[in-house]
């Protein structure tokens, strides 16, 4: 075997040979679960010369619905070996959620992208952190929807925050807020709302230790006529 891919039983994907954006997935079985939980995985990126053989992305796709942007990835360098990597779900019952593994090949970088070890596990994660239920929002048009992230763990510095909506459009969560030494909470505007806002909204972070993802939530915007009835109805009673 080529010196370049780590030993042992894996799944793999050799770069050489192949087109640059080529893709290949491994998709784990549908899921569901009651609490936060969490599912970790090893995996490793490897080349003779040192250089990235391609990208790794994850991807939880919720109640079969779009695979949208990914929520963590990998791509700068080669690793030192197997490097561990936490996914911290806080989808809730009765939701369903599927996690896709994603590795895209870089031509002229031939190497070799692997996974390994993937566990799912009846407890949060220890070093990503997890959120907690995100709350619906329900504003009129116009006016701007505020959501609030809050998650238990160890904020950093370098920690990356975003809202994703269901269609995988990302937001920046631009507010962050350490509550105590082992939660925080993070808030994120949708401004000028229509009804074209309407949809489902998650947040996800990016963290040394992997990446956590809350439900989904919505994002309910009433129209004029919507408005005008709640009044008529307000005024007849």
């Amino acid at each position: 075997m080529d010196a370049a891919v780590p030993t042992g039983s894996f799944m793999v994907v050799n770069g050489s040979g192949r087109a640059s954006g080529q893709k290949a997935h491994l998709l784990l079985p549908t899921l569901k679960e009651n609490d936060t939980h969490c599912i970790d995985f090893h995996y490793s990126l490897s080349s003779r010369d040192g250089s990235s053989p391609g990208v790794l992305n994850v991807y939880i796709k919720v109640n079969g619905g779009t695979q949208g942007n990914p929520v963590w990835n990998a791509s700068a360098s080669v690793t030192e070996g197997w490097v561990k990597a936490e996914l911290a779900i806080s989808t809730f019952w009765p939701n369903s959620y599927q996690v896709i593994f994603e590795a895209i090949s870089i031509q002229g970088h031939p190497g070799f992208i692997a996974v390994d070890e993937v566990r799912v596990l009846a407890h949060p994660c220890r070093k990503a952190p997890h959120f907690l239920r995100l709350q619906n929002v329900e504003v009129n048009v116009g006016q701007n929807a505020t959501f609030q992230c809050t998650a238990g763990g160890k904020w950093s510095q370098h920690d990356q925050l975003w809202l994703q909506q269901w269609n995988g459009k990302d937001t920046a969560l631009m507010v962050t807020r350490v509550v105590n030494h082992r939660r925080f909470s993070a808030t994120v505007s949708v401004g000028d709302t229509s009804q074209r806002s309407t949809s489902r909204y998650r947040c996800v972070i990016r963290s040394d230790g992997g990446s956590g993802v809350s439900n989904y939530a919505e994002l309910i915007v009433k129209g004029m006529a919507d408005i005008l009835t709640a009044y008529l109805l307000l005024a007849k009673s």
